[in-house]
């Protein structure tokens, strides 16, 4: 399968050279926002057309697949374009900074037939997907409450600051949040969604859309409720998760120098229904480029298939929780939520 790349920034050319090893995959091409990225791909992939211009990757017919990893406002526009130019897409959260923006990438992919999956690639994850196995096989019963925390450094700017301008990073609650909302969500699919968001936060000197800290607590109709805090003006990178249900819990952590370190330290522990203690449960690799190498490797699999790890109308509930939860921050109120 052949790919072409769309954005060559920080986390494009950790996508470049995961896509370099997984076997059956090839860089068909890539799209380099300015002169500096466009520079720097020709040095690092030889061979590798680099071009300027979306149009001239989505013009070759031996490009398969459209792997976007652009800055986020960019998203949904270039995800059109490359449904309506025939070509599968896999691209990164979020799939846009609105929800009619999102909502239009999801009848583009529909319409198209194409494969469309979005990078919330921690449900692949041996470590986070293993705790909806065992939720999904009963070791912690009816689920009740969860307690999710991301303390870290400061978000970089990327390539001309694009995460500190609100017009194109859309709100940092888009930026890493939403893998981990995605992930609550999914741990409690059972319960339905949230019926309301509450939160409250530090704003940041940056401007609107920017919160140095904020903790937001998602409540469901049976009671249930999942609560995820951020901290920016932490060092490294430490997430923990708590989880309750009635006859179990799970305490499981992952801390790195930074996120996309490969040598991280993580732990999962269980206090499985019917056990009076916590057992340790074996995780063989935990962290994001083993999560987004995952991702690409079922992409040989998924994309003929059509099913994807996660598709553009299942990605659009933590999407509109996180943008709703920004709501909640700058009206300081309860939001309740309307699915229809």
């Amino acid at each position: 399968m052949r790919i072409g790349l769309v954005g060559y920034g920080g986390w494009g050319r950790v996508h470049a050279r995961v896509i370099g090893r997984v076997a059956g995959l090839s860089l068909g091409g890539v799209v380099a926002g300015d002169d500096d990225s466009a520079r720097q791909a020709a040095h690092d992939l030889p061979g590798v057309s680099v071009h300027r211009s979306l149009d001239a990757l989505l013009a070759d017919p031996a490009i398969d697949l459209v792997d976007i990893v652009s800055p986020n406002h960019l998203h949904a526009d270039t995800a059109v374009k490359a449904f309506d130019a025939g070509k599968h897409v896999l691209l990164e959260k979020p799939m846009a900074t609105t929800l009619t923006d999102a909502e239009r990438v999801v009848a583009a992919a529909e319409r198209s037939g194409r494969y469309c999956d979005s990078v919330l690639q921690l449900r692949a994850s041996r470590q986070w997907a293993k705790v909806r196995s065992l939720i999904e096989e009963g070791a912690l019963g009816r689920m009740r409450a969860a307690n999710f925390t991301l303390f870290r450094r400061p978000f970089r700017g990327g390539a001309g600051d694009w995460r500190f301008a609100r017009a194109e990073v859309g709100s940092w609650i888009l930026e890493e949040p939403i893998h981990y909302i995605d992930l609550l969500l999914w741990y409690f699919r059972e319960r339905g969604l949230p019926i309301e968001v509450a939160a409250s936060g530090v704003a940041s000197p940056r401007g609107p859309g920017m919160f140095d800290a904020f903790t937001a607590t998602m409540t469901f109709a049976d009671g249930s409720y999942a609560v995820f805090s951020q901290c920016l003006a932490g060092f490294e990178h430490s997430l923990v998760l708590e989880l309750a249900g009635d006859q179990g819990a799970i305490r499981t952590c992952w801390a790195g120098a930074m996120d996309r370190t490969e040598t991280p330290d993580f732990e999962l522990k269980l206090r499985r229904a019917g056990a009076e203690a916590a057992e340790t449960v074996a995780v063989e690799k935990s962290g994001e480029v083993f999560e987004l190498e995952e991702q690409l490797r079922r992409l040989l699999v998924e994309a003929p298939s059509g099913s994807p790890l996660v598709s553009a109308r299942e990605a659009l509930p933590s999407l509109k929780v996180c943008l709703e939860i920004e709501r909640a921050l700058v009206e300081k109120r309860t939001i309740p939520l309307r699915w229809s």
